[in-house]
């Protein structure tokens, strides 16, 4: 499990839960399917597996929770104690708020922001569900995590003093021809990574390997 400060989870935005679960399964070897424990339906919303781990969620864009034409995206989660007095200070610091502090059933507390700089990031106050729990750094897992913006120092601070998170598993670099926002690095092999790849499946989800 992940501490609060550090990132514990992402959730994979898309139009068609099959199409890009098989992509998964061809990039990563991720086995998408139902989570018995999860309160919502395998029709809009599903996990990947790998290892024995659940490493990432898939849910369904649909019209009902985001607006016509919202593009695939992934969504990452930042574990907070408090997720109201974060998303409080993040919007005080400049952040835009998305979605206000909502409980998600008994799994725990969410709110979206669009921080200074331009990144989504969701703060995630565990309740019965804590994310992750493969060890960092495995091997077909998502690890570090990865800020670009065109101020990555500024970007830095934000985080880690208004919000008083220790990231000790992110990266921030300033951005190159893409839009700004989090990615998250996932390790491909137990050798020591010597650059990044990034990689964008067809259906318009981009990660990084190492």
């Amino acid at each position: 499990m992940r501490g609060a400060g550090e990132f514990c989870w992402m959730d994979i935005k898309t139009p068609d839960l099959d199409t890009t679960g098989r992509e998964l399964g061809a990039a990563l070897d991720w086995e998408c399917l139902p989570d018995p424990d999860d309160h919502r339906d395998a029709a809009t919303a599903r996990k990947a597996r790998f290892s024995g781990h659940w490493v990432a969620g898939l849910s369904a864009l649909d019209g009902e929770v985001h607006p016509d034409g919202t593009p695939p995206h992934v969504s990452y989660y930042l574990q907070v104690h408090d997720t109201r007095e974060t998303h409080r200070r993040a919007v005080a610091a400049g952040a835009a708020s998305v979605v206000p502090p909502s409980s998600i059933a008994d799994l725990g507390e969410l709110a979206t922001v669009v921080d200074p700089f331009g990144a989504a990031v969701s703060f995630w106050q565990p309740g019965r569900f804590a994310g992750w729990s493969h060890p960092p750094g495995s091997p077909g897992t998502p690890g570090r995590m990865l800020h670009t913006s065109t101020t990555p120092s500024a970007a830095a601070r934000f985080y880690r003093e208004y919000l008083g998170v220790a990231l000790s598993w992110a990266t921030f670099r300033a951005k190159g021809a893409g839009p700004p926002g989090w990615t998250t690095v996932i390790r491909m092999s137990e050798r020591a990574p010597t650059a990044l790849t990034p990689v964008r499946l067809p259906s318009g989800h981009a990660f990084l390997f190492a």
